[in-house]
């Protein structure tokens, strides 16, 4: 079936979406966006999503008090619309169409634009051999909390970590504190012990990491939220990236070093494994 559009407040084939050249979102990717996913048309943790946007946009001065549209209802309808079996929705806002200058004047309304399409999982090899990353420095704005559509530094850098015959990069600060992936939270595991950076500034506010950590309780498995160095990074005995698009993937190499036995580990295993078993009674309980 075809890739599903949503532009301001209409449905269209994903090829057929267009927006204005002048849309502040083009032009100084003034906007924030948001991505949630579906299985039939049950979603998972929607309300948490929606409030993070919600955050976005009140970061950015955007009120979504300003979008005329019921976004949960827009959601719903273009997941049933699309009919996928897992889908993956992109919900973006932009602050609207006005001449080009770099303080808005009297915009339009916000643009609001969605994709749907088909979620596949990380390949099967990928996930039994884990991925390989490289650390970079942090160049991106400080406020990453925001989700902002601003992600040139993160495409940049992934580019670069593939070039150089890596799955992806981990941004690290000037002192050497380890923030997030270009796409995804980082968690470490040591001597039985989970960790993953605390809520900042400075990383996404994961709907899937807070998941994780909830996973974790459930079987047992010490976690907080502490800063991580790149060395106690490299020196891990597991460490996993875990976002919406990704669930739950192990890093087997850092920096060209295996971590661990350069497998993915038992800890990372086992919370895979309560991941995927509880995600269906999580999508349930969101209706």
């Amino acid at each position: 079936m075809p890739e599903l559009a949503y532009v301001n407040g209409t449905f269209c084939k994903l090829s057929e979406a267009t927006v204005s050249i002048q849309d502040r979102g083009f032009q100084f990717a003034d906007g924030v966006y948001e991505v949630v996913v579906a299985f039939g048309e049950r979603i998972f943790r929607l309300a948490e999503h929606l409030e993070r946007l919600k955050r976005s946009l009140e970061g950015i001065r955007l009120p979504i008090e300003h979008c005329s549209e019921d976004f949960e209802v827009m959601i719903r309808e273009g997941i049933r619309r699309a009919g996928f079996e897992s889908t993956l929705v992109y919900v973006q806002v932009t602050r609207g169409t006005c001449p080009r200058a770099q303080v808005a004047t009297d915009p339009g309304p916000p643009t609001v634009v969605a994709t749907f399409t088909e979620r596949k999982p990380l390949e099967r090899e990928l996930q039994a051999r884990g991925l390989s990353v490289c650390t970079t420095e942090d160049i991106r704005w400080a406020r990453c909390a925001v989700k902002s559509t601003a992600l040139l530094p993160n495409v940049m850098a992934k580019t670069e970590a593939l070039d150089a015959g890596y799955d992806d990069a981990i941004f690290v600060a000037p002192d050497g504190e380890v923030r997030e992936a270009t796409a995804a939270n980082v968690f470490v595991a040591h001597q039985g012990q989970l960790r993953t950076p605390p809520k900042s500034d400075h990383i996404l506010h994961g709907v899937t990491r807070s998941y994780v950590l909830e996973c974790a309780g459930r079987i047992g498995l010490p976690a907080r939220e502490e800063s991580i160095m790149r060395d106690e990074l490299r020196k891990a005995d597991e460490v996993f990236l875990c976002s919406t698009t990704l669930d739950i993937a192990a890093v087997c190499r850092v920096d060209d070093r295996p971590i661990g036995l350069g497998t993915p580990g038992p800890l990372t295993k086992a919370l895979h494994n309560e991941f995927c078993a509880r995600l269906r009674d999580e999508v349930l309980d969101d209706e």
